[in-house]
């Protein structure tokens, strides 16, 4: 089980520690990233039925997320870095699994051999997706942090390099974008999403609804239903994170690492053009994925 009653005692103690911290938190400062989060958090908004989108709004104690998810997307990320953060220490790891992507040969997903611990990405998700769940007995504030992570981990789960181990998710590997020199995480986190984004004048809410209506009626109406079939199974909670991870994980040898063939090509050309359909049906994944989730977890009442 990636879940225990020792997890359930440790998070609720530490919460209750921090409380007052916590909730003092200042607003999410720009991070890498935040794009793609906003537009999950935008997309998921859009399928959250009335009722559940009010039942969102009054978990979130901090204000500035305007009882929404885009904002709150992004305070996992803040908090993982914020100097004296409480979650600074524990958090980092549950952002990403290291799993074993040997192109040529396979990429897979392994929990006993990347994540034995469960204290990685799917391992988070499965903890986190219990602790919203009323049912189960926690108080309203670990409640709002479980959907806070939550927010921002079904997001994560869908960016290829956050479930590689290669590299350091694709950090150490050195690359050429539009002229640029960085590596290839921040390339698939930030700068392909940038330019994705102009196509739609870097408007957020532009981007959130095209990918909006490409899954009720455009190219992925007919694949909806099975990204998020797992939710419907007793056993959501531990078996829809791993598979997210499993659906990822299978992007990064046929195409991901294709980045070996051509060493030094700058991957703002035909490389960029080739992962536009990617990155499009990941985050619209991500968005109707978080949506479906919290509409399952959160119409239950306690």
């Amino acid at each position: 089980m990636l879940y225990t009653k020792k997890m359930k005692t440790f998070f609720t103690i530490l919460l209750s520690i921090f409380l007052t911290y916590l909730i003092s938190v200042p607003s999410p400062v720009i991070a890498w990233g935040e794009e793609g989060h906003e537009t999950v958090g935008q997309i998921a908004q859009n399928f959250l039925q009335p009722d559940i989108a009010r039942k969102v709004a009054n978990l979130f104690q901090d204000k500035s997320f305007g009882g929404k998810l885009p904002l709150a997307t992004l305070w996992a990320d803040d908090v993982k870095k914020k100097k004296g953060s409480p979650f600074a220490f524990w958090s980092a790891p549950l952002h990403f699994i290291d799993t074993l992507d040997d192109p040529g040969k396979s990429c897979s997903v392994n929990m006993e051999r990347d994540c034995p611990d469960a204290r990685c990405i799917v391992g988070a998700i499965a903890n986190y997706t219990t602790q919203l769940d009323c049912t189960n007995g926690y108080d309203k504030f670990t409640r709002d942090f479980a959907l806070r992570f939550l927010a921002h981990f079904i997001g994560d789960i869908t960016q290829p390099l956050h479930v590689s181990g290669r590299e350091k998710g694709g950090n150490g590997e050195t690359v050429t974008f539009d002229g640029r020199r960085g590596n290839l995480h921040s390339i698939w986190d930030t700068q392909m999403v940038e330019k994705r984004l102009r196509d739609f004048g870097s408007d957020i809410v532009q981007y959130s609804n095209f990918l909006t209506k490409e899954i009720q009626s455009g190219k992925y109406a007919s694949e909806k239903d099975s990204w998020v079939s797992c939710i419907s199974s007793p056993k959501a909670a531990t078996l829809c994170p791993l598979t997210w991870a499993i659906d990822t994980n299978a992007i990064n040898c046929p195409f991901v690492w294709s980045v070996d063939k051509k060493p030094g090509v700058d991957l703002g050309g035909d490389y960029y053009q080739a992962a536009v359909p990617i990155i499009d049906k990941q985050i619209a994944k991500g968005g109707y994925r978080l949506g479906v989730l919290l509409n399952s977890i959160l119409s239950k009442n306690c």
